[in-house]
């Protein structure tokens, strides 16, 4: 969750400076910035939906003493989810346009997004995370981890692991990769690694750093 976490802070947290650098009337530049904030976003909205329906609940029972936690937690969601919202109406407007007027709309709630998102993301990191570890077998954290999984479309699922290894520590990427199926250890290595390096140039101009 850690791995994924940063992906989310790290790619959401450029886009404001990406969005407002867009030269005005480029609507091919501001439909890349847009599909890959739709990417992130829809990611985000699944990893918060399995949330809601396959942790609060079992940390709400199963630790009633946190029930205070959980209830912020699902504030959260929903501060952001107004913010999601708000990010695909001004989204759609920039791609229509790619005006300056629409991009700094769009990034100033990018910003506001990136506030809220940041501080549920170390809240969730901080309090919830030793309370999971207390209550949540494996097999039901391992269903969470699998319903975000089935939310990436398979043709972006080897890209997606790429941002995932590339925003990792060291130590995060050796587990990462350690957990992979070798099927996908081995597809990574012979197309994933190419399709992320090219994805990654498509959004920041260079390709990316390790």
């Amino acid at each position: 969750m850690v791995i994924v976490h940063t992906v989310f802070r790290t790619h959401l947290a450029a886009l404001p400076g990406l969005v407002s650098a867009v030269p005005d009337g480029d609507r091919s530049r501001a439909a890349d910035l847009v599909d890959w904030l739709t990417e992130l976003l829809t990611g985000l909205h699944h990893h918060h939906v399995g949330e809601d329906e396959l942790m609060w609940p079992l940390l709400a029972s199963r630790a009633p003493q946190d029930r205070s936690l959980v209830l912020r937690m699902e504030e959260q969601h929903s501060r952001i989810a107004d913010l999601v919202t708000g990010c695909h109406r001004e989204g759609a407007a920039f791609r229509e346009s790619g005006g300056r007027t629409e991009g700094r709309t769009l990034a100033a709630t990018l910003r506001d997004l990136n506030e809220s998102l940041a501080e549920h993301l170390s809240d969730e990191e901080r309090y919830v995370l030793p309370i999971v570890r207390e209550v949540m077998s494996a097999d039901e954290w391992r269903a969470l981890a699998d319903r975000g999984n089935a939310s990436i479309p398979k043709e972006r699922r080897l890209v997606f692991l790429g941002f995932m290894l590339q925003s990792a520590t060291r130590e995060q990427r050796d587990l990462l990769m350690a957990q992979l199926p070798l099927p996908a250890r081995v597809l990574w290595r012979l197309v994933g690694r190419r399709d992320f390096a090219r994805a990654y140039r498509q959004i920041y101009g260079a390709g990316p750093q390790w």
